[in-house]
């Protein structure tokens, strides 16, 4: 309770533990000796805990007097950070003593801090890794007036934070050095300090000296600190600093950020930090290079950048914040821009609506060279110019001027993307953009682009896309010229397309599509993951919020369209609508094949009907699918029905017959009386199509050489059996041409045949025998 009194209203109160603690003093003022030890466990003060708490000391009133202390804490959590071990130690005299201080801790650095210093926010095991700071001192607390102790100077002989695996195993090492070979956030030796805590302000002084700092190197003239005056007129708290930073590679760096690109040279930046905080804030801040140049290296070869110019600058006086920025080089191009700023001279940075101006300027003359940054196999060409005036707030700048592109184009070959000729003007205005001009071509036609942008701190886009016969595929399996328009609308929320297109021309071959595979023996190696523990939080940001998405397309097959692959061969004509119902795509429409034929059973089969419906989820249509054998008495073929998860395959007939029947008329086009004895060809048929599976038989090649739809073996019937070869090709629909000839005969016949209905058939034979027969069938059961 008396203790719950001493604390301000709404504070932490908690106080609990057990401390048990012995001391003797002896001497006569005011020259006095003490001696005693501490023990605690289980203390809580406020939201500082200590799970345990040593002590033993030997200390005199005098400066010359001898010191001899060591302390420990275990556990020791002040909020949300918590520190494994402290363990202290002071030895010597007031006037003359050494100072050992090391702390242990399993917290880590952020995540971010690996990019520039590898191995210290990433353990190499899970539960693995630690930050451990060692601290070694000598000096002597200096006098004032009195003889009272008024601070504190001396050197900091070395001063390290190591984080990290390699640390993790030097944690119980009792050597105050950390293992040389952990990645250090923080190290630096022989830094002699000043520390005045007597007078009207505490102050802080740093001797010149050298530190590294994750993976920098720096050097500073000068390091001062001065606190808030405790009596007098007021004056704020003021630092003074003139830092160095030494050559700093920026390849590695580069490399461990994008670890797939391709990053390499030699180009190092130097810097150079200047503050003062008081009376009024100032600093001077560059960063510029100081050597070298950046490679990347890609699967064309090793291209360099080119660089002659990159500097980073910010000059700030008297409330004037400058901010710089040059580029240059023979590859990326020029770029140069300034801002200007204007706040408090106390300020120390710019409020978000802060008045702003400034100029940007970028010329790239070729962008090929830009195109080791664009994916693999895609690559640019054409010049770009941009050239702008900068205002508004800081929080929300605005730009006036033109972005002005010529001879712009967007290759892939492998995709068959050729987008040539590329001609834009896009006007800034304050904090809107507004595209004047952008058109390109492809093949023999053409796409424009047209609308207008906010640029301000709620960004909003209203895009229309217009296309005439653009070829937006070329490659010789896959090509697609299309027309139509789309008009885009975007927003913090919300992401909405709406448009309809039609395709005038279309090839989708997929009969060589499938990917190369590795050989057997080949053995993949891939990196190990880091593990992730399962029950850390995820941290996500406040302001994450998912854009809403609203797809509105529809789409015209046109009559054009043309499918090959895995023996089909067909037009494809229907419409499609897509859309995004609770952010999944949906398509609603239908498909259907014109004109098309399916290579089965060793035949080729005529579509008759074909028709692919969409009900929403695009992986699991509806089939609708009739192919029937041509020129033959019956009508025979098979069905496909179902979904395509699920589809149902049979064969039928017109009238009906039975099964072995089907096949029969499908495979050899007559009946099946006679097989077992006469008939090899559909028994050789037959194991072809079971051999082939979803492939070619072992015969297509050869026939497709020929350019042939069927060539085949067949023997007649009666007493004396003759082998007789027969080749076939489908001029159309109605028209067929065949060669058919005996193996022991000296002259063979052609036989030109034109389906005239299902019944009636017209057929021209030359050879051994002159005929033009007109022959109509009859059936009945």
């Amino acid at each position: 309770p008396l203790w719950r009194l001493l604390q301000p209203p709404g504070a932490d109160a908690t106080l609990a533990g057990a401390i048990s603690a012995t001391a003797r003093l002896s001497g006569r003022w005011p020259l006095l000796t003490t001696e005693g030890q501490l023990d605690a466990s289980g203390l809580r003060v406020g939201r500082t805990r200590i799970q345990q708490a040593q002590a033993r000391w030997l200390a005199g009133s005098s400066a010359d007097a001898l010191v001899d202390a060591q302390g420990s804490l275990t556990q020791v959590a002040f909020g949300n950070t918590l520190l494994d071990t402290a363990l202290w130690q002071i030895k010597g005299s007031a006037r003359a003593h050494s100072a050992l201080l090391r702390i242990e801790s399993k917290a880590l650095p952020p995540a971010w801090t690996d990019a520039l210093q590898p191995g210290i926010a990433a353990p190499a095991t899970a539960g693995a890794g630690r930050t451990v700071a060692s601290l070694t001192a000598q000096g002597g607390l200096t006098a004032v007036a009195g003889n009272a102790a008024g601070g504190w100077r001396g050197t900091v002989q070395q001063l390290e934070v190591r984080s990290g695996a390699a640390a993790q195993k030097a944690a119980g090492n009792a050597a105050p050095n950390v293992a040389a070979n952990a990645p250090a956030l923080l190290r630096t030796r022989d830094v002699e300090i000043d520390v005045q805590w007597a007078g009207d302000a505490p102050r802080i002084t740093v001797q010149p000296g050298r530190a590294e700092l994750l993976g920098a190197a720096l050097r500073w003239s000068r390091i001062a600190w001065q606190g808030a005056a405790q009596v007098g007129p007021a004056q704020a708290a003021r630092l003074d600093a003139a830092i160095e930073v030494e050559a700093v590679p920026i390849a590695p760096l580069l490399a461990r950020l994008q670890p797939g690109f391709g990053w390499g040279g030699d180009l190092a930046v130097v810097g150079r930090i200047t503050l003062r905080s008081s009376p009024t804030f100032t600093a001077d801040v560059v960063f510029e290079r100081a050597r070298g140049d950046l490679t990347v290296t890609d699967e064309i070869g090793v291209q360099a950048l080119g660089l002659t110019d990159l500097r980073l600058a910010l000059d700030v006086k008297d409330g004037t914040w400058s901010f710089t920025q040059a580029l240059a080089g023979k590859t990326v191009g020029v770029a140069a821009g300034a801002v200007v700023a204007r706040t408090s001279p106390q300020a120390m940075w710019p409020p978000a609506d802060t008045p702003i101006s400034g100029v940007l300027e970028v010329q790239v003359a070729n962008l090929g060279t830009w195109g080791n940054w664009v994916p693999t196999g895609w690559r640019l060409n054409g010049a770009l110019r941009t050239s702008a005036s900068i205002g508004g707030r800081f929080g929300a700048p605005e730009y006036t001027g033109e972005v002005r592109g010529t001879g712009i184009g967007v290759r892939n070959f492998l995709q068959g993307v050729n987008v040539s000729d590329g001609d834009v003007l896009i006007v800034l205005q304050g904090a809107t953009a507004r595209i004047e001009r952008f058109t390109a071509k492809a093949g023999t036609g053409a796409l424009r682009l047209e609308g207008n942008a906010v640029l301000g701190d709620k960004p909003t886009a209203q895009l229309k896309l217009t296309t005439d016969t653009f070829q937006l595929l070329g490659r010789v399996d896959r090509r697609i010229v299309a027309s139509g328009d789309a008009q885009l609308r975007l927003d913090a929320d919300t992401l909405a397309l709406d448009g309809n297109f039609r395709v005038d021309e279309g090839l989708i071959d997929f009969s060589r599509s499938d990917a190369p595979v590795l050989s057997d023996d080949v053995v993949v190696s891939r990196p190990t993951p880091k593990p992730v523990d399962p029950t850390a939080p995820t941290a996500v940001p406040d302001n994450k919020r998912n854009r809403a998405v609203a797809v509105n397309l529809r789409v015209d097959l046109g009559q054009r369209l043309r499918l090959r692959g895995r023996g089909l061969d067909t037009g494809l004509q229907g419409d499609l609508r897509i859309t995004s119902p609770n952010g999944r795509m949906a398509v609603n429409g239908s498909v259907r094949a014109v004109d098309g034929t399916y290579a089965a059973y060793g035949q080729k089969l005529v579509i008759d009907r074909g028709s692919i419906s969409f009900n929403g989820p695009v992986e699991n249509p509806r089939l609708d699918i009739e192919a029937t054998r041509p020129n033959t008495d019956l009508r025979v073929g098979v069905t496909i029905s179902g979904s395509a998860q699920n589809p149902r395959i049979r064969l039928f007939s017109e009238p009906e017959v039975s099964d072995i029947d089907k096949l029969s008329w499908l495979v050899l086009g007559r009946a099946s009386d006679g097989l077992g004895r006469t008939d090899t060809a559909l028994l050789q048929r037959a194991a072809l199509a079971l051999l082939a599976g979803e492939g070619d038989g072992l015969t297509d090649p050869f026939t497709k050489a020929l350019g042939l739809d069927e060539v085949s073996l067949r023997q007649t019937d009666g007493e004396t059996r003759e082998t007789i070869i027969s080749l076939g090709k489908q001029l159309s629909r109605r028209w067929y041409v065949g060669y058919e000839r005996g193996l022991n005969s000296t002259t063979g016949s052609w036989q030109l045949i034109y389906r005239i209905a299902q019944r009636f058939t017209l057929r021209a034979q030359s050879g051994q025998d002159d005929s033009i027969d007109l022959i109509w069938i009859f059936r009945w059961q």
